[in-house]
């Protein structure tokens, strides 16, 4: 996979601690933070707005929403229909949606 040769670090359980940054290419970040726990994080101040717009209405920290795996396709799929690029981080690689 093109997208998937960057490096990463195991740093506790159920968490990777990446060696680069994020992308700038990516407007939003997916990861899976527990069991049944994803952390969608903003990238993009162009994202930024489209997010507060559709997203931050309760959320405690508006460039974070917590949600379940349901929800994290959801918040992709709808990305990607509006144009943004999601990056997703997975147990052995990173990917690009």
């Amino acid at each position: 996979m093109a997208h998937a040769d960057r490096a990463f670090a195991p740093a506790t359980a159920n968490t990777v601690e990446l060696s680069e940054p994020a992308s700038s290419d990516a407007d939003f970040r997916v990861e899976r933070k527990e069991a049944q726990n994803w952390r969608i994080c903003l990238l993009s101040a162009r994202a930024s707005h489209w997010f507060e717009a559709n997203f931050a209405g309760d959320s405690q920290n508006a460039r974070i929403l917590e949600t379940n795996l349901a929800g994290a396709n959801a918040f992709i799929r709808k990305a990607r229909t509006h144009g943004f690029r999601t990056e997703y981080i997975g147990p052995l690689a990173r990917s690009y949606f």
